[in-house]
């Protein structure tokens, strides 16, 4: 699915849980809350809320190189993620064997653009566990992981097809 559509699809949900958590504390309709204040919704949501994942998307898709972007726990946490840990060197390798025709961008899940977890995650594909790391290219996520280290040969699957 193109990032665009996914980025698209989550901020439809987010502006719909705000209407909905608004509606239950004014005891209003969703469809109420939205007429109201659907404006301030949208420009909170386009504005601060979403302006460093666009940042991070423009990014992405702005490369006419193949993204590997990894969504990690930031190591100088308190909470260190022993997958995260063990699935770093094989991004090491892949830095090293594919250089600049691939774009690395590493995120850290406590950053504003680690909301990029939660758009690309698509509930049932995978288990929803630090790291995520996915294959983008054009602007369409090709395949994306969770929870677990990948291989070098999995990444491999899938860039090599690439070029």
């Amino acid at each position: 699915m193109h990032l665009n559509d996914l980025v698209s699809q989550h901020q439809h949900a987010f502006k719909q849980k705000v209407a909905q958590v608004l509606a239950e504390k004014y005891e209003m309709s969703v469809e109420l809350v939205l007429k109201k204040h659907g404006a301030v919704i949208e420009r909170y949501i386009q504005g601060k809320k979403y302006r460093d994942v666009e940042r991070a998307v423009s990014t992405i898709l702005k490369s006419q190189r193949p993204v590997v972007l990894s969504i990690r726990r930031n190591p100088c946490s308190e909470e260190v993620c022993m997958i995260c840990e063990r699935d770093q060197p094989n991004i090491e390798e892949l830095r090293q064997l594919y250089g600049n025709r691939i774009v690395f961008l590493d995120v850290y899940d406590s950053s504003p653009e680690g909301t990029l977890y939660h758009i690309i995650h698509r509930s049932g594909e995978c288990e929803k566990l630090l790291p995520l790391t996915a294959v983008i290219h054009k602007g369409e996520v090709i395949k994306y992981w969770s929870g677990r280290p990948v291989e070098v040969e999995e990444y491999q699957e899938y860039l090599d097809p690439l070029f």
